[in-house]
């Protein structure tokens, strides 16, 4: 069995994983308008330059809460999910500098990170577009359960950087007002940067990582097919050992583009034979975070329910006839139970995580 024993988040919404949901409910924060009248959900007061700084307490935060010892820490692997790596700090040296940065060793952050905080075990990082901390739980959890770790301390990083949102716009991936999942009028995503910790291990919480699957659909770069988003979450549910009819909730991943949206609520009417659960999209409070969705919308998640909610769906007002499927519209009560959480990403890359909530 392998248990959330901490967590931490920094977001948009909070300078941690209760402000942030504490904010849910106040519905005020609007994203900044960049140039090109881009959006974006920025976190208030960082510089690219506090990159290191800032994912060192991220993991710090983490530990607190997790109340971990010198040791546990030391023998603890560290797994780091991300899509955009050093690129905040590689655009900063190129403005400064005039030149290309030389150094573009990605391995370096885990280095550092487990330096500053007194990780010795194995450290390794992931980038597997939008599904990256999401495959970094689903490894961690594997290794844990197979004895090669005791310990393992999972984080999503996802700041600012041009490359990123150029390379969305360029799709005609981004909404210029707001993120509307699975309604017929939905343009696009707004991206955000965010980061979390998720310390995985063998003390029991109330929150058990009890399921996951990973699932390559070679049929598109960019767009997901039914099926394979079917395959993975059929697949996430026999690693859990449990039937679908069992899930309380599903965290969807739920972009906001057409197609996306689509392939997946025909995903869900297939998993679920027409009689979905409850589905909840998490993206228009804290933007689509690329990378690190995978531990940002699981502690979003996670965090809400421990103050005793699941948070509505914002900004749908007309169902697609193609999807057939309505977000939940007003806050959800916490019940004991098994949650699905999705993620799927550029490259044909999609994951699903199944998550326990018990006492």
């Amino acid at each position: 069995m392998v248990y959330i024993e901490g967590y931490s988040l920094l977001s948009a919404r909070g300078e941690c994983a209760e402000s942030s949901v504490n904010s849910l409910r106040e519905n005020s924060y609007q994203p900044n308008i960049l140039d090109r009248e881009v959006k974006y959900y920025k976190i208030a007061d960082i510089k690219p330059m506090d990159y290191y700084d800032i994912i060192e307490k991220s993991l710090k935060d983490a530990i607190a809460d997790a109340n971990l010892s010198a040791d546990e820490i030391a023998n603890s692997a560290l797994f780091l999910g991300t899509s955009s790596a050093k690129l905040p700090l590689n655009e900063t040296h190129i403005r400064d500098e005039k030149e290309l940065l030389k150094d573009l060793y990605m391995d370096e952050i885990t280095e550092i990170i487990a330096q500053r905080v007194g990780i010795k075990n194995l450290r390794t990082l992931i980038s597997t577009a939008c599904t990256s901390s999401a495959n970094a739980l689903i490894q961690a959890k594997e290794m844990i359960e197979s004895g090669m770790i005791e310990r393992a301390i999972v984080v999503g990083v996802e700041l600012y950087n041009e490359l990123s949102i150029r390379g969305f716009d360029s799709f005609m991936l981004l909404s210029r007002d707001k993120i509307r999942p699975f309604d017929k009028n939905r343009d696009g995503i707004i991206l955000g940067e965010a980061l979390s910790t998720v310390i995985l291990g063998k003390k029991k919480s109330n929150f058990e990582l009890i399921g996951g699957a990973i699932r390559v659909d070679t049929s598109s770069i960019t767009a997901p097919t039914p099926q394979n988003l079917f395959s993975v979450m059929q697949e996430a549910l026999q690693n859990a050992s449990i039937k679908s009819k069992e899930i309380e909730i599903v965290k969807t991943h739920s972009t906001a583009t057409k197609q996306n949206d689509e392939a997946e609520a025909k995903a869900l009417h297939l998993v679920f034979d027409n009689n979905l659960p409850k589905v909840v999209a998490l993206k228009p409070y804290i933007g689509h975070t690329m990378g690190a969705c995978g531990t940002n919308e699981l502690v979003l998640l996670i965090e809400s329910m421990r103050q005793g909610f699941i948070p509505k769906s914002l900004n749908f007002a007309e169902i697609d006839s193609e999807c057939n499927l309505i977000p939940s519209q007003k806050e959800l009560s916490v019940a004991e139970g098994y949650y699905m959480l999705n993620y799927f990403g550029f490259g044909g890359n999609n994951s699903c995580l199944i998550v326990k909530h018990g006492v």
